[in-house]
């Protein structure tokens, strides 16, 4: 049974600035994965459509019988859609290992709080259908993605305080 997730973080900056200068800024994009310590590479983003593709590649040492599972160079896409009416993005991650049996997708929304500042909401479900480590592989990328979610707020706040 996949797990779920849900992800309320505190932004300094209004809704607006937060898609423009944070969600649909490369330059962000490049500070925020050096910053979390992964390879990124933008490999389509159409503003018109809404339509994003990237590929990642996380650089920390993950369980051994992960590591076994996946291999010596994991990587996964990033794929997803910004609707802009809604102001919402909604996105899949496709693993370079196994993707028919890792599912992980998810939404983010902004809600404003003041004029400085928003909440950003951050679903996710991730679900592993590998015999004997499915709960393992769960319970890991539900604990990453925490971990990476708790700093990419911090490295957004860093990242907009050089613009005031």
């Amino acid at each position: 049974m996949p797990k779920s997730l849900a992800i309320r973080q505190l932004l300094d900056c209004s809704e607006r600035e937060f898609w423009e200068r944070i969600f649909g800024s490369e330059d962000f994009n490049h500070y925020l994965y050096e910053g979390l310590g992964f390879e990124y590479e933008l490999q389509e983003w159409n503003p018109e459509t809404g339509y994003r593709r990237a590929k990642i590649w996380p650089t920390h040492q993950m369980p051994r019988a992960l590591a076994r599972v996946f291999g010596e160079r994991f990587s996964y896409v990033e794929e997803g859609t910004f609707d802009i009416e809604a102001e919402r993005y909604e996105f899949r991650v496709i693993p370079s290992s196994i993707p028919e049996r890792i599912r992980a997708k998810g939404a983010v929304m902004v809600e404003p709080v003041s004029r400085h500042q928003c909440e950003r909401r951050v679903t996710l479900e991730i679900g592993a259908d590998v015999l004997g480590l499915g709960r393992l592989i769960e319970t890991y990328f539900v604990a990453t993605t925490r971990e990476q979610y708790a700093k990419n707020a911090a490295l957004v706040n860093e990242y907009l305080a050089t613009f005031r």
